[in-house]
């Protein structure tokens, strides 16, 4: 455990020394001062020459932090995932990693320590970005989250899915590859997701359940619908249910607790796979 816990301070070492953390940084906070420009300007709307309802901007209000939440989830994944990547793939390519593994250190030691070090990071930026976001929209309209706990709380576990997928795929292609498959499976999964939504919508079997199957196979769109859940007041379901159909930065129901076993588990499975993949890795 002591090793783990040298390669995780190692690990979130070195990730603070690239450029990359800094530029994430940067990117957050242009979307946070953006998206805090937008809320305060919504009252200051006025469609179609009158005032908006209370109701109204609710919804505006919401639709626009689920934007920028989403937003800011793509960087994290891009961005996490291009700090995983070379933690495996890129000391095996430079050769740091047979002088690492050259000592008495066991590999599940060091692929826990440096997955627990970028998951603990991922899960510290998520949290901060996205906190800073909800309040960022409390402030400027007013508007307060029902359950921002929830909100934060599976955005960071979505990154960390994300980086498990990501560590898993290090082990296989190089850093970049690893990096450039990851963020596409997220905008997949999201783009699947959106199909199956629009098939339940529609009433169609055939068509919904591609989101089905997309929530089962990679889980982050799953998590990501548990986001929209936690962000909507209760009451924008009743005053625009005609109007929130097929709405993919709307979404009525929460996630299960079975869903969420399913997901922690999924995760436990990609770590195992990346395990079994490293310790027959010939250095």
């Amino acid at each position: 455990m002591r090793n783990a816990l040298t390669f995780s301070r190692l690990t979130l070492l070195e990730a603070a020394r690239r450029k990359v953390l800094w530029a994430l940084g940067a990117m957050a906070l242009l979307i946070i001062g953006l998206s805090f420009w937008g809320f305060a300007e919504l009252p200051e709307v006025h469609p179609f020459g009158a005032s908006m309802t209370v109701a109204d901007a609710q919804l505006a209000t919401a639709q626009l932090l689920a934007f920028a939440l989403f937003a800011l989830s793509f960087i994290g994944a891009l961005g996490m995932s291009f700090i995983v990547t070379p933690t495996i793939a890129g000391e095996l390519e430079s050769g740091v990693a047979l002088a690492v593994l050259a000592r008495p250190v066991k590999r599940p030691e060091v692929l826990f320590g440096k997955w627990a070090g970028v998951a603990g990071l991922a899960v510290v930026y998520m949290a901060v970005i996205s906190g800073a976001e909800i309040a960022a929209a409390e402030v400027g309209t007013g508007y307060r989250v029902p359950d921002p706990v929830t909100a934060v709380a599976l955005l960071a576990f979505q990154s960390v899915v994300l980086l498990s997928f990501a560590l898993l795929l290090s082990t296989w292609l190089s850093a970049l590859a690893a990096g450039v498959v990851t963020v596409g499976l997220f905008g997949t999964a999201w783009v699947a997701g959106l199909v199956g939504d629009i098939g339940q919508s529609l009433h169609d079997r055939s068509v919904a359940v591609v989101g089905t199957v997309d929530h089962l196979l990679v889980p982050t769109d799953g998590l990501w619908q548990g986001v929209m859940n936690a962000l909507d007041q209760p009451s924008l379901a009743s005053a625009f249910s005609d109007r929130l159909v097929g709405n993919p930065f709307y979404q009525g129901s929460g996630l299960t607790l079975a869903y969420l076993g399913w997901a922690l588990g999924w995760v436990g499975v990609v770590l195992l796979l990346t395990q079994l993949r490293f310790s027959r890795l010939e250095l």
